[in-house]
């Protein structure tokens, strides 16, 4: 009983700020589901009522039938869907060369890929609008489809290097051995057991390409085409804003995100580390 007393006196230090945090990050999602429950009058009272007197899903309803929410909804799935299969073909191939080879400048395209996520993102809108601008390709989802391979490349590839440092070479040795060539290895026995990567890497373009606004509001302004961000920063007007319907909207976008991390945090979390853990 001493022991177990004295093990949970030692490890509240550690749980103690984990609490906070979580506090610290789940209470603006939890005020955002509360407040798209409530009706108008109960938004703006002081003081902020923590759950509603008088639930209600009239906003949902509203945010169905009086917007285009299930067009942008499909842009969305549309533009994120198509940038998962560009990364992935990309990521697969990028990550396991970098694992696998030594080449010349290994080391560099490292760093660069390491400095690419710190460089804002609103750098590289003025080249970027200007090559497309002259490709022609301006005002597509293609457009946005290329843009978000670029930019979520080098993590992913990153990412992906973990997960196939952590698979032993003997691997790929074992399958050439056996008649397969480089690629026949990789495709038949390394990438099956790095399949939680691909799954993490794939669900992170996703959730990124689905929730990025910056680039979709530059690059695509006709309404039929544009994405879920897009079309949520555009209801809010300088006259009237119905913020109750642009909560429940905001709840609606948020759903595929939760439940896509929620799904794939532990095999996320295992990419990150694989590599560094190798022998």
């Amino acid at each position: 009983m001493a022991a177990s007393h004295t093990t949970k006196t030692a490890t509240w230090p550690i749980y103690l700020p984990i609490g906070l945090y979580l506090v610290f990050t789940l209470f603006p999602i939890y005020w955002l589901v509360n407040s798209s429950l409530k009706p108008s009058s109960e938004l703006f009272r002081f003081p902020p009522l923590y759950w509603p007197q008088h639930l209600t899903f009239q906003n949902f309803a509203d945010a169905w039938t009086t917007t285009r929410l299930g067009t942008l909804y499909v842009n969305s799935l549309i533009v994120s869907g198509l940038t998962c299969l560009l990364l992935l073909a990309l990521v697969i191939f990028g990550g396991y060369g970098m694992a696998r080879f030594r080449f010349r400048g290994k080391s560099l395209i490292l760093v660069l890929f390491l400095l690419a996520q710190i460089m804002p993102s609103v750098v590289l809108l003025v080249p970027l609008f200007t090559i497309y601008k002259h490709l022609g390709i301006l005002n597509t989802r293609i457009v946005l489809v290329i843009t978000y391979t670029i930019t979520l490349l080098p993590f992913s590839v990153l990412m992906m290097r973990g997960f196939f440092d952590s698979i032993p070479e003997e691997m790929d040795e074992a399958a050439m051995v056996d008649g397969c060539g480089r690629i026949g290895a990789l495709l038949r026995v390394v990438l099956p057991s790095a399949l939680p990567g691909v799954v993490a890497t794939t669900i992170f373009g996703f959730i990124n390409a689905w929730n990025e606004l910056v680039y979709a509001v530059i690059f695509i302004s006709t309404p039929t085409i544009q994405t879920l961000p897009v079309g949520l920063a555009s209801m809010i007007d300088e006259q009237r804003t119905d913020y109750g319907m642009l909560l429940a909207i905001g709840v609606l976008a948020l759903v595929p995100s939760l439940m896509l991390f929620a799904y794939i945090q532990r095999y996320l979390t295992q990419g990150l580390t694989a590599g560094a853990v190798k022998g």
